[in-house]
């Protein structure tokens, strides 16, 4: 979170007293966000960190821009919910084909005949 503040630094100068916050905290939800996405090793943690990179994307976009039409909210919070749906259809799928959500068990999956 320090870090996120000293590299916004430089933009929190041209930004109004409501921005300055969400900008660095928006960055360090991005960042958080990846570090999950490559340590984790069980796929619904995995899409738990894809999610909070998102949000830390549209958190930024909607701070930056001082909010968002009501439509365009809308939609997106509609195709998060079906991503939700897709995820959870997926990670069921992925469960009953190999008994495990473990990433690392993934990796012996594979189509070439040896």
């Amino acid at each position: 979170m320090i870090f996120c503040y000293n590299v916004v630094l430089p933009i929190r100068q041209f930004t109004q007293s409501i921005t300055r916050d969400a900008i660095a905290v928006s960055l360090a939800l991005v960042m958080i966000g990846m570090l999950m996405l490559i340590t984790r090793r069980k796929a619904i943690t995995q899409v738990v960190a894809f999610m909070s990179l998102e949000n830390g994307l549209f958190f930024a976009a909607v701070s930056a821009t001082h909010g968002m039409p009501m439509i365009v909210e809308l939609g997106i919070a509609f195709d998060v919910l079906v991503a939700a749906v897709i995820f959870g259809v997926f990670f069921f799928h992925i469960r009953d084909s190999i008994e495990t959500l473990n990433v690392d068990q993934l990796s012996r999956l594979s189509e070439a005949d040896e």
